[in-house]
């Protein structure tokens, strides 16, 4: 799974009343997806989308305060001396200069310069790091519930910490599930028996699926750009 992928599907997707993924066609007519591997697969990709936005927006935070610094230091800057220090003092906040296409998409809010037009160098080290930051995620949320499930019984069982639960978003409450069954898919495991109580307490049956889920997805993700391409 990847984060443009992700984002695609976010940009071109809704979900109805019930929840129902359905792809925003010509003339606006809605076209919803029937099968079970796709709608899960679009679900997931939604989950993990607004996952990645809550660590964007973190970022977007301390960009933005840092710029507020800048300002007090130099207010009159040029918008390419502006570019240069929040840079630098951003670059020194993270370790890399990986944002430097989103700090001139902020910058570029306020003042329309040809120094604020990022290149494609800087464009693909941001891509990159959401990618890293979608890939870290996915890890994360694997070690949290499958991984660090416990024997009970016939079930596995983990609880998500209320921190984690408070911090969802309120359409990740409604796809928790099944981007937790889409996981399992990544990792090569059938999650059986699978259920979620509402305090977020998981019991599910694990099982390794007969053939490894990497080929599967790309069926699943050209199906979906067959309906996206067959509907614009």
């Amino acid at each position: 799974m990847k984060f443009k992928t992700c984002q695609v599907l976010n940009d071109h997707f809704s979900l109805d009343e019930k929840y129902a993924p359905y792809f925003i066609g010509k003339k606006d007519k809605k076209v919803y997806v029937s099968d079970g591997l796709e709608k899960g697969y679009i679900y997931a990709s939604l989950y993990f989308y607004d996952e990645v936005k809550k660590e964007v927006d973190k970022l977007e935070k301390m960009i933005r305060k840092t710029h507020e610094e800048v300002l007090m230091d130099a207010p009159d800057a040029d918008p390419a001396i502006m570019m240069i220090e929040l840079s630098r003092r951003v670059k020194d906040a993270i370790g890399d200069d990986s944002l430097d296409a989103f700090i001139k998409e902020i910058l570029a809010e306020q003042a329309k310069h040809i120094s604020l037009l990022p290149d494609r160098t800087e464009i693909e080290k941001y891509e990159n790091i959401r990618e890293s930051i979608l890939t870290e995620l996915i890890t994360t949320f694997y070690d949290i519930t499958i991984h660090k499930a416990v024997d009970e019984g016939k079930y596995k069982t983990v609880t998500l910490s209320q921190k984690y639960v408070d911090a969802m978003t309120e359409r990740q409450r409604k796809l928790f599930s099944p981007a937790m069954r889409m996981v399992g898919f990544l990792n090569d495991l059938r999650l059986e028996e699978f259920k979620v109580k509402p305090d977020f307490e998981i019991f599910f049956v694990p099982g390794k699926l007969n053939k490894p889920f990497a080929a599967q997805e790309e069926i699943i993700k050209e199906n979906i750009k067959k309906l996206m391409a067959e509907n614009s």
